[in-house]
Formats: structure tokens, sequence, C-alpha cells
């Protein structure tokens, strides 16, 4: 490992571009089609688990202290209380049941970076608020795994707990892939009285991973404020990127603080497009994206063991994220053609009950069932929530009509029927027979 990457230092100098072989794009797809933690990682929490209680990792009392630390976080998150990680054990708990989920979804928003071309072959990376090192351990497991790219990783944390977690994985995982990573000692503050100078500079990548939902105390011009000034340590080309759960509160919570994040002056990179010029209302924007579910770790399993053990699995991966930039960069330049025939979704209440043609990005998965397919689209005009909805009578291959579109295409969609659900105050474009698709052009 340490002679490739010697090599690839050689060959591509700080600021290139990053790129994978075939041989290392498999591996990583590969790992996207069933993720698994990969066995160092485990080996390292277990590790790290037994040094922290003196006891096996799945000792039945150990086991049963985290179970509990595990449901008091689940309910102080759902409660909208702030959850504490002052103590050993509930940070265990999220090592054991939200780590794991949160390392694969940051691997997967690192790639749709590394696939758009944002990253570079040697990248300076800020995690801030990185709790036991999540962000760290996946930026080490997918370079590992691809056989690309170099990394220096700064982080910040104000939990000691956290703080002793980060330092006893994530060095350990990055010597134990060679020297593709170089992890820098941590520092141990609260973001919010972060002074930019004593951070590094010319980052490429400045992440906030599960991190500004949890500044409760501030609000959305707060956060947006505080995101703006640590974007002074943002190299030209560099990218910040901001993840939050999926649930609705924090998922809409994340796209208010976008917004206003985007009116101080960076650019929205991705998802949003604002393919009508104007700008959006993300009151109600409850927009996220699943990928495949994980498998359960060991430490899960054995946690999942007895009653009610569905209540420790955490598997699924779901997500909402924004990529921004200060240089102005857009994933998605298009915009709808002056005098094209396409409706805004502004204006729907003026065809009701009409078909007509619309132009919109496809801003989640299937948020229906089998039967009944709904996804949540978008034009970026101020509006009322839309859905694209396929109804369990459709047959045909209209079924599969948004097959091959990925989170943020922008695609034309013509003759889809306009109705309006008073129940949610929404708009459902039904998609019928003779509807049809087309990726419009993004160049």
């Amino acid at each position: 490992m340490s002679e490739r990457h010697n090599t690839q230092q050689t060959e591509h100098p700080a600021g290139s571009s990053l790129t994978i072989s075939d041989a290392g794009r498999e591996r990583q797809l590969a790992f996207f089609k069933d993720p698994e933690i990969p066995d160092y990682i485990q080996r390292l929490v277990e590790e790290y688990i037994e040094r922290k209680t003196s006891k096996a990792w799945d000792d039945p009392a150990v086991l049963d202290r985290m179970r509990n630390a595990i449901l008091v976080q689940k309910s102080q998150y759902w409660k909208g209380q702030p959850v504490s990680y002052r103590k050993a054990y509930p940070v265990l708990g999220y090592l054991a049941y939200h780590a794991p989920v949160y390392l694969v979804q940051f691997e997967h928003i690192l790639w749709q970076i590394i696939e758009q071309g944002l990253a570079k072959s040697h990248m300076r990376i800020l995690d801030l608020g990185t709790g036991p090192g999540v962000v760290p351990l996946a930026v080490i497991d997918l370079l590992e795994r691809t056989g690309a790219g170099t990394a220096e990783i700064y982080a910040v944390e104000r939990s000691e707990e956290h703080f002793e977690a980060y330092n006893a994985l994530v060095p350990a995982a990055a010597a134990a892939q060679g020297d593709a990573v170089r992890v820098e000692r941590p520092i141990r503050e609260d973001i919010r009285t972060l002074v930019a100078g004593d951070l590094p500079d010319h980052v490429d990548l400045m992440v906030f991973s599960n991190v500004l939902g949890e500044l409760r105390d501030m609000d959305i011009d707060e956060r947006a404020d505080l995101v703006t000034g640590l974007a002074d340590r943002l190299a030209p080309d560099g990218t910040i990127i901001i993840v939050e759960p999926a649930d609705l509160e924090n998922a809409t919570t994340m796209r208010r603080t976008v917004r206003a994040i985007r009116d101080r002056g960076l650019s929205i990179y991705s998802p949003c497009s604002f393919i009508w010029g104007t700008a959006c209302n993300p009151e109600r924007c409850w927009t996220f994206e699943q990928k495949n579910s994980i498998r359960p770790t060991r430490l899960m399993e054995r946690l999942s063991e007895g009653g009610n053990g569905y209540r420790f699995i955490n598997a699924d991966i779901k997500y909402s994220s924004a990529l921004l930039r200060k240089d102005g960069r857009v994933q998605h330049t298009y915009r709808v053609p002056p005098g094209a025939k396409f409706a805004r979704f502004s204006h729907l209440r003026r065809h009701r009950d009409r078909t007509i043609n619309v132009v919109a990005a496809l801003m989640s998965g299937n948020l229906g069932d089998d039967r009944t397919k709904v996804y949540r689209v978008c034009d970026g005009t101020p509006a009322d929530p839309v859905y694209a909805v396929i109804p369990a009578t459709l047959r045909g291959p209209n079924r599969d009509i948004f097959a091959g579109v990925g989170y943020g295409d922008i695609m034309e969609l013509r003759g889809v029927l306009v109705r309006f659900n008073r129940d949610h105050n929404a708009y459902n474009l039904v998609i019928l027979p003779r509807t049809r698709i087309r990726p419009v052009s993004v160049a």
C-alpha cells in the first residue's frame, strides 16, 4: 500500500483531479451493492470497548449498558433534546448503533465528489464535530479500497469521550492501511467558539456531518454565519459538505440552513438546481437519498439478541446532504429555455386536473411502496411540495419511468396529470401511460 501511494503522489501532484482505476471502481461499487463494515474497523471498535470497560466487548453486562445508552439516545433524539456524550457508554452506544451507517453514507458522499470531478489526488480534509472519527474512517476505508488518492485529515471535537475514541480508532485505522492518509492531532474545541485562524487553510473538503442539527441553541441564521465564517479556510476550489439525518425536521432545517448559506454568497453545487433562475422556498423541502442497507456488525448482532432486538439494529442508509462551493461552480447549469412550453411548479394551481409538461429534478427515491410509487420532484420555484406519482393501476413501461434517473438529475416530463392533495397541501403529478420522460442537457 505504501508503494502504491508514493508512486501516485509522484504521478499526480497535489491539486490534480483524483482518478480511480477500473479495478478500484469495481471494488467500491461492489461494496456499495452489499455494504459491510470492514473487519479491521470492527476489530478496532471491539478492542476499544474492551480497553474502556476492562471486559470482553460482548460481555453481557457491557452489552446491557450499551443497550440502555442507545435507548436513551434514541429517546432524546425523537424528543428533540440534545444528546450528551460526556460519559463512556453513550459514546460506545454511538459506535455500535450510529457509526456504521454514518460511515457508509459518507463513503457514498465522497464517491459522489470523486465521480463529479471535485476530488483531488491529495486532499486536505477538515471534519468539524468529528465525534469518534466516523468521517475520517470512511475516507481511510474508501481510499484503501479504491487504491487511489492520499489525504491529510484535521478534526475538531468538543466531547472528551469522543476525543478519546477518535485518538484510539482513527490513527490506528490509518496506520493499518499504509500511508495513504495522514491523521493530524485533533483539536478539542466547540465549533461554535472556533477561531478560524487556528484551523488549517486551503481545505479541500470541509465536513459538517450530523453536527449542525445538534446546535439547538443556534437559529438558522447563526448556523449559516458559522459555516460562512469557517469557509474562509476553504481552498478556492474546495467543497463544503453538510449532512443531516433524513427525518422531516432535520432534513428541512438543513435545507433552510443551506439556503441561508447561499444567501451569504456561497453557491449550492448540489443537489439543488435553480432551473428557472429563481430562488426556492425550502420551508417544506423534505428531500433525502436512500442507499442499500448495511449488513449489521458483529456488535449490532450481539446487541440485538433477546427480546426487542430490532431496536438495536440500525442498517438503513438515508440522509439529506448538500455540497457548497465559493467559486460559483454548480453541478447543473441548465436553465429552461425562453419560450419553452413547460409549467412552473409555482403555477400548478392554474393547471389543476389538466395534463401538462414540466421540467424538474428528482429529489428522492420511492417514498411510496411497490404498488403506488411516489417521488419528490423540484424545479426551484417557490411552491408547495410536488410529487411525481405512479399509480398502482398503471401498467406498462411507465411503472419504471424513473429507472436510471439519479438523485438531483433534471428531466423533462411530458404529459403528466396535475392533482391537488388537500390532505397534505401538495401537488401530485400523476404519471400516465402516455407520459414521456427525457433527461435534459446539463452541460
